[in-house]
Order: structure tokens, then sequence, then C-alpha cells
């Protein structure tokens, strides 16, 4: 999610991917550059149970 304003929860989330490697790389357009994403996390098991969301986090893109 990409703006300057973290999100609060789950609900003012888009969905980005499922990885099952880490490290995880997300790609975005050349004029996100220096703009701030933010992302919120949780596990999901094989079985399809979904664990706790976690803190968001913030980035700044490259160039």
């Amino acid at each position: 999610m990409a703006g300057q304003v973290a999100p609060t929860g789950p609900s003012e989330l888009s969905f980005l991917s499922v990885d099952a490697r880490a490290p995880y790389v997300a790609d975005y357009p050349g004029e996100d550059g220096g703009k701030t994403t933010h992302y919120m996390l949780r596990w999901v098991a094989t079985t399809a149970e979904k664990g706790p969301w976690s803190e968001a986090a913030s980035a700044t893109i490259r160039a």
C-alpha cells in the first residue's frame, strides 16, 4: 500500500501477495519512487488457518 498515512488495521489494506519463500520483493512503478509504502503481514498455515496481523511496517520506495 503506497501512501503517506500508515494503515490502522487490515480493513485499510490492499492484498499484495502470498509468498512461500523469503525474501519477497515487491515491484513498484518508477513514479512511486520516494513514496512511503506500508505493510502488515500474517502467516497462513497449509490448512488455511490465518494467524494474527503484525504491526504496520513502513519503508520508502527506491527510485
